[in-house]
This record gives structure tokens, sequence and C-alpha cells, in this order.
């Protein structure tokens, strides 16, 4: 094996005098293993790169096989090694983490090729020439396994992590972006299906929603927010630059701003600020098994069913699981026992005693005349309630 810390800063030599000193490599992008494309070398103070065919690693210090390779000017849009990815973060999309590339390691045979990174101390003690007063093992990912993320050069981070990116879970996908600085989030974001890229942020902190709809330009922003849930859009609301605000609200059109203008209305310690608009309801007077029918038409199914009466306003909760189970020609307002319900401006703490109280997964929200404005999953109040964890503040 050999190691991009052990290139760099070697001087090339041709009929023992030193030709140049390296001082960082490309790489062709659109392979599994790529192979070394150029030698960036800095040669009478100036920087400029060379053909890795006209360069022998085969001996003890590289050697220039003809002074009549040509010398071609730096390009800073090829994807350089030490540059765009030595000291980066990257995904390890098996481990779904971030990791800190420390060293690259390459396999020569007959032509230099990357097969990995070291992500452990030894890359760094090794960088530091410490690496001989130590037995550490060097802690290598295969490189298909791993994401790299500048953004500004190169197609290679484009193109693995489009697939990669998109098939991990939203909830791994937000505990990555939560730790990564603007660029690398903003790059995320970007490779991202607008559909994937809205439930990460949803499953973010708050912090990290803040910095990401602050931040992206509008053009992602406009297909991402219309892909969000208009309660949480009106729960990061309270954080957001007025002038962002605004411009969300001219993207969700006219009816969904009306929402979230509606949303914002109710404060963030009630009801109405907790919980979603992401429902499923249904009439009444239907049996369990059409609603089933209907449910199997669904993308995503609902964990229970708001049953209203002919007025539109609640009759009660049921629960999917208890629909099935029994007698499907059953109407549902003969069978719905579960009749709780609480009002928009009920604040959290009664809220929670409800939750408690009775053990409930769901709980419909409703307006003066008893009609269905959202419901509040356990799954909010939790959060809600780690969030004040998190604040230090009482429930």
């Amino acid at each position: 094996m050999l190691y991009l810390s052990q290139l760099l800063n070697k001087n090339i030599y041709f009929n023992k005098k030193v030709f140049g000193k390296i001082v960082d490599v490309a790489v062709f992008e659109n392979y599994p293993t790529p192979s070394l494309s150029k030698i960036a070398i800095k040669k009478d103070n100036k920087k400029v790169t060379i053909s890795t065919e006209s360069i022998s690693f085969s001996h003890r210090y590289p050697l220039l096989k003809s002074t009549n390779a040509p010398l071609l000017p730096y390009d800073e849009n090829d994807f350089y090694l030490k540059e765009d990815l030595l000291d980066k973060q990257v995904i390890d999309v098996d481990g779904k983490r971030l990791v800190r590339v420390n060293d690259i390691v390459f396999e020569s045979n007959g032509e230099l090729k990357i097969v990995g990174i070291d992500i452990g101390f030894a890359g760094i003690l090794r960088r530091l020439g410490l690496n001989r007063v130590t037995r550490l093992q060097a802690r290598v990912l295969p490189w298909k396994m791993i994401e790299a993320f500048d953004y500004d050069t190169g197609n290679i981070k484009i193109k693995l992590t489009q697939n990669k990116l998109n098939s991990l879970h939203p909830a791994e996908l937000a505990d990555i972006l939560e730790e990564l600085g603007t660029k690398e989030r903003l790059g995320i974001i970007g490779v991202l299906s607008p559909e994937t890229a809205a439930k990460a942020i949803e499953e973010a902190n708050t912090e990290t929603q803040e910095a990401i709809l602050e931040q992206l330009p509008s053009s992602p922003l406009r297909t991402i927010v219309d892909k969000m849930h208009l309660s949480e859009i009106a729960d990061i609301f309270y954080k957001i630059n007025p002038l962002r605000v605004r411009e969300i609200l001219g993207f969700l059109g006219i009816e969904k701003a009306k929402t979230v203008e509606k949303l914002l209305d109710f404060g963030m310690d009630t009801a109405g600020g907790i919980m979603t608009l992401d429902y499923y309801s249904t009439n009444a007077d239907i049996t369990a098994k059409e609603v089933l029918v209907k449910l199997q038409n669904l993308a995503s199914k609902p964990e229970a069913i708001i049953v209203t009466n002919g007025n539109d306003k609640l009759l009660g909760t049921l629960y999917v699981k208890d629909l099935v189970n029994c007698d499907q020609l059953a109407i549902l307002k003969d069978i719905v026992s579960d009749r709780k319900f609480t009002y928009a401006n009920i604040n959290f703490s009664q809220i929670l005693k409800i939750f408690s109280q009775y053990h409930l997964r769901l709980l419909p929200v409703v307006d003066k005349e008893k009609k269905p404005l959202g419901v509040i999953s356990i799954d909010a109040v939790l959060g809600n309630i780690e969030e004040r964890q998190e604040d230090n503040e009482t429930i």
C-alpha cells in the first residue's frame, strides 16, 4: 500500500536532479477505483501539472521518464485529492455516519489507483512523520463505500450520492445534516430528491431546519417547501428571517399560505402549535371494509382514522389495527369508542396529562364547532418534551 501522505512534498528527479515537487494529485472521477490522472507539481515557483504516464513510482523516489513531457497549467476544475478530499468530511454510507479523511490509500500495480481512505488516528500520525514510533493500524474504508463532500469541484460526488444518499432513511440523513457545516449541508440537500430533502429537514432539529431554510437558494427552496408539511413549516417560522418567511409564503400559494398563517396564530405551547395537519378523515356512515379498501390505495397508511359525522364534526378516532380485526360490515359510527379530543388553545401541560391518563397515541384537535383542525401524535408530544429538556424548560 502507498499513502497520499507519502507522495506529497516528494521531489521528482530526472538524471539525479530535482525536476519539481509533488504538491497534489488529480484523479479520474468516474471509476470505482480511480486512477491518478495528473500530478500537480511546483516547479520554478509555479504550480503546473504533468501526466502520470510521464512519471515512474516504482523506485525509491518518483522519476521523470522524459523532459519532453508537456507541462500543463493547474486546472482548479479537476478533482485533487489534497485540495478537495484530504481532511474533508465524508459519509460512510454503510455506517451512515460522518468520518474525516486523514489519509488516502493507493494500490500500486503498474499504476496508482485509489482503494480507500484512512479514517484512523494512524493516518494523522503518518502525516506528522510519527507512524514509525507507534503500531497503530490504519482504519481503511473502501472507496466504494464513501461519499465525498466538496461540491465545488468534480462530478464524482454528485454521481455517487444521488442514489446512495436518497436510499438512506430521513432520520439518518437528519443526523448527518445536523453535524455538517453550511456548505456541506447545502451540498447534501442539493443532491437529494425534493421529497427526501423535505422529510430529512422535518426530521432534523430546529437549529438545522432554521439554517437550511435560511440558506437554501430560492430555486431548490421552492420545490422542497412544497413537499413539507404545513405544520412543520409553521413551527420553523418563529425563528426565520421575516423576508425569507414572506418568500416561502409566496412559494406555497394563497391557500397553503393562509393555512400556515392560521397556524402561526396558535402559540407554540398550545395544541394548535403542536398539531399536524396531516391526518386521514372519513365519514361515520361507511363500513369498516369500505375504509380498508380506500386505505389500500394510499401510498402511506395512517395509524388512525379521524371519523366525522354528516356535519363534518368529530365523532371519534379509530385505529387501523382495530379496524382490521372488527366485523367488516360494521358501520364506523357504531364501533368508534375513542371520543377524546382537545381544543386548539389548550396548553402543553394539559395535553401531556391527557396523553398520560388515557395512554393515547393520537389526539384530534378541534375548533369551537368541534370540527377537526389537526391531530397531535405521541411522537410530537415526546419531541416537545425533548426540546424542553434541551432548553431546560419546565413542562
